[in-house]
């Protein structure tokens, strides 16, 4: 008999409580399990590297150091550790600086609550998630920088 595999393990961080709030309910819905949240990006940090989480969901913007700058801690210090980036307004400059941190995501917080179960277990298998509107600006930067 085989073992069941255990749920992908999510740490979710945004300064707003409600925001954490409806994120946990959408991805435990779609079965995956919230080991932690974090309210500032220093903490964002410090509690990946307590609780090892298959993949975080950071706010882009949050007080104390803000989700690019743990996506950079959170991927020097747990390469393994997937990162997407959630943000109110995404935009051409903010999927770049997600590219850059070593983001494996950038969403929009009003993603469809049903699809983002999906997209973090795709992430977790090694696909990327941005949105096809900007990788346009994506490929034209790296494009530039070559």
């Amino acid at each position: 008999m085989e073992t069941p595999a255990r749920p992908l393990r999510i740490l979710i961080a945004d300064d707003h409580p409600l925001i954490r709030l409806a994120l946990r309910r959408d991805l435990e819905r779609g079965g995956l399990e919230v080991c932690a949240e974090a309210r500032t990006g220093a903490e964002a940090v410090k509690t990946a590297l307590r609780v090892r989480p298959d993949l975080c969901l950071l706010d882009i913007q949050m007080p104390e150091g803000g989700g690019l700058a743990a996506t950079e801690a959170i991927r020097r210090s747990l390469p393994m550790t997937k990162v997407v980036l959630i943000t109110a307004a995404p935009d051409e400059n903010g999927v770049l600086a997600a590219a850059r941190a070593g983001a494996d995501g950038y969403l929009a917080k009003d993603v469809n609550p049903r699809r983002l179960p999906q997209i973090v277990h795709a992430v977790a298998g090694g696909e990327t998630a941005y949105p096809r509107r900007l990788l346009w600006p994506l490929l034209r930067a790296l494009r530039q920088s070559t």
